[in-house]
């Protein structure tokens, strides 16, 4: 296993490494569709026995990203015709779900674990993992520098403003920046953009 992984940072065709990837992952048990580019750089490695990712077909990965389980209770399946942008961080530690034909932009990071902390006479490192769902829609879009925390879910056809941290749930086709994202408008069925009514 180690040698396939250290072939796939070669400089190899394209098409040679999304088969390479199929490979690696069917053989941690895990999937990934036809038709996927992983472009050189990028990691996608399931850490733990149990662990699984599972990739849609017509997948485009950019350099430099890493998408990886920590925990053998991790999962990650990303849909069909998803865009993963470069250097964005997917790390589950028990459930990540992207939809199909999501756009997520550069230097992101979906992370669905935190350390506990509670204990001040241990160490944080030692004390465990607080893992929490993550569930992104379809068609969402995403910008770049964009943080999705623990326990978010994004509703089908939202955009995330650039460099928005995610805190709470986004409704579908809602738009929202900020730290924390808060809604500023709404996507409605034609072109037009309505803005949100009243405080967020």
């Amino acid at each position: 296993m180690v040698w396939l992984i250290r072939l796939l940072f070669l400089d190899i065709p394209l098409v040679v490494r999304g088969a390479l990837w199929r490979l690696c992952l069917w053989l941690q048990g895990g999937g990934m569709g036809p038709g996927a580019r992983v472009y050189g750089g990028a990691r996608i490695i399931q850490f733990s026995r149990g662990a699984t990712i599972e990739i849609g077909p017509h997948f485009r990965c950019l350099r430099l990203t890493t998408i990886h389980t920590l925990t053998r209770e991790g999962r990650i399946v990303i849909g069909e015709n998803s865009h993963i942008a470069e250097g964005v961080i997917i790390s589950s530690g028990l459930r990540i779900e992207i939809g199909r034909d999501a756009l997520i932009g550069p230097q992101s990071m979906i992370v669905d674990t935190n350390h506990n902390y509670g204990d001040r006479t241990v160490r944080i490192g030692a004390q465990g993992l607080a893992c929490r769902p993550i569930k992104i829609g379809p068609d969402v879009w995403t910008g770049g520098h964009v943080n999705i925390l623990p326990g978010v879910t994004v509703g089908q056809g939202a955009i995330i403003g650039a460099g928005s941290v995610v805190t709470k749930d986004v409704p579908p086709f809602a738009i929202v920046v900020g730290v924390p994202a808060k809604v500023i408008a709404f996507r409605p069925g034609g072109n037009e953009v309505v803005p949100a009514s009243g405080k967020h």
